[in-house]
């Protein structure tokens, strides 16, 4: 893609009972040859706090229309994560982003701030900020109630077209996977004149739910997956015993240094749990035991001294360096003064040690028959220990969990029987988002709110089956089909 000449105004945007004065670079690169898209790239400076006179930040939001043919609708897209950028949009263009361009909709793919090419949160970005309180302050600035605030600048500045000849642009539709999801319920609270629809997959938040609650739940789901990957896998419950007996030093064991300076620590490699929330998890999981497989004194094990085996490993991994805001903040997505005590105190970790039944060090012994259970969704303050570029970050990360003042990202009255059309899938044995939690958030919503509950799809639902997920909720939210 070549890109051309680079434009760029100055727009005064009327929002939050005051005006923002907003620079906005953009360029339309050429289509490749045969493309069926036209692709608008926007680079638009927003208030890091949009409450004081504070510094500048840039989001950056790609715009995809269908090639000679007028968009309907503008469709926001919302990641997962938190600290994930949009996907990149394919030539040809696949997936959901091919149903969506044929209805038509104009597609806006947004880096959420500090992610892709919006101004990065990285490792080495946050060193450059300054001190660890400083550090603190900055990331706090970057939660759901701020990205919605940008999107409400994007949908002012993109979508042109003027309603009632008042100063209100058009609505917009929304699509958000998990995290994405709380960022919409967030939108629900701040905005709900701006939406025409709302798509959630996997993304129900557990609003009013206490941090500890949703990591208790989270963590029994993580037992019941663990147990039926074992099922599937039964001779990976030896392998990962063994593997972890090799790293573990109260039972003989030494924790290996990695190629990227990390160490891989008995919990670390528990940790590769995460994996087993998507639809193909069990397979990658245990493909990747296979890669490193070998036989000690007639028992299954994994070689630790396999450079590759510890590359693989390390890969799998590498997205909590990679993007620090999950590690950072991932907690935090939880903790808002209208639902739970605002601290989060590393919630996971404190939960974690109270549950019996992840206790690894039992399940050790030479008699030992339950299998070991392995983490989900989960951070924890050692993670700054064993992951090499998060080191410097371990007293920030401190700081933001001991934090006692996170703002509402939601509120309760404006979400309550919602007028806007919402409709979410709820995968029944979802590790990240728990069933019963979003449920009880689509009750609050209202009966505008449709559920389609289903076991046909884990969390990655949406990437797994996008043009059925996404037009199945599209119908859902139309009301012309019920469940």
């Amino acid at each position: 893609v070549r890109s051309m000449t680079m434009k760029a105004a100055t727009s005064q945007i009327h929002f939050l009972g005051r005006y923002f004065d907003v620079n906005r670079k953009w360029t339309t690169p050429e289509a490749l040859r045969g493309s069926e898209i036209v692709v608008t790239e926007h680079f638009i400076e927003v208030p890091l706090n949009y409450y004081e006179d504070s510094s500048k930040i840039v989001v950056f939001v790609r715009e995809i229309c269908k090639k000679n043919v007028e968009p309907k609708e503008t469709l926001l897209y919302l990641q997962g994560g938190p600290g994930f950028p949009s996907p990149r949009p394919t030539v040809p263009i696949s997936g959901w982003q091919k149903s969506a361009l044929e209805k038509p909709f104009r597609i806006l793919l947004l880096d959420q701030r500090g992610t892709g090419r919006s101004t990065p949160v990285t490792c080495a970005k946050l060193q450059q900020i300054g001190n660890a309180q400083a550090q603190a302050e900055y990331l706090s600035h970057f939660r759901s109630d701020n990205i919605v605030r940008d999107c409400e600048i994007i949908r002012k500045l993109i979508c042109s077209q003027v309603v009632d000849d008042d100063d209100e642009k058009e609505k917009i539709s929304l699509l958000g996977q998990s995290f994405g999801g709380f960022c919409i319920l967030s939108y629900l609270s701040l905005a709900p004149h701006a939406l025409e629809r709302c798509l959630l997959t996997c993304g129900l938040a557990p609003i009013g739910q206490p941090i500890d609650h949703v990591y208790t739940a989270t963590f029994a789901r993580m037992k019941a997956r663990s147990e039926k990957y074992y099922r599937r896998y039964p001779q990976d419950i030896q392998v990962i015993r063994n593997a972890v007996r090799l790293l573990e030093p109260t039972v003989g064991g030494k924790p290996r240094q990695l190629p990227r300076g990390g160490i891989l620590t008995a919990r670390r490699f528990l940790q590769l749990g995460l994996l087993l929330g998507s639809s193909a998890g069990f397979e990658t999981l245990h493909n990747l035991l296979e890669s490193g497989l070998t036989t000690i004194d007639n028992d299954l094990t994994v070689d630790f001294d396999e450079p590759n085996f510890l590359n693989a490993i390390e890969r799998a991994q590498e997205a909590f360096e990679t993007n620090p805001i999950y590690f950072l903040l991932h907690e935090s997505i939880y903790s808002c003064s209208n639902s739970s005590p605002g601290v989060t105190n590393w919630s996971a970790e404190r939960v974690l040690a109270n549950t019996q039944e992840f206790q690894y060090l039992d399940r050790l012994g030479p008699d030992a028959s339950e299998p070991i259970l392995l983490y989900g969704e989960h951070v924890f303050s050692w993670m700054a220990e064993d992951y090499a570029m998060l080191r410097p970050l371990q007293e920030t990360a401190n700081i933001l969990a001991a934090k006692t003042d996170w703002g509402p990202l939601y509120d309760l009255s404006v979400l309550k029987d919602t007028k806007v059309p919402c409709a979410g899938l709820v995968s029944y044995e979802d590790i990240y988002v728990e069933r019963e939690f979003a449920e009880a958030t689509a009750t609050i919503l209202g009966n505008n709110c449709r559920l389609w509950l289903s076991n046909e799809f884990q969390h990655s639902g949406l990437r797994d089956s996008p043009k059925e997920v996404f037009e199945r909720l599209l119908a859902l939210a139309a009301g012309t089909i019920e469940f």
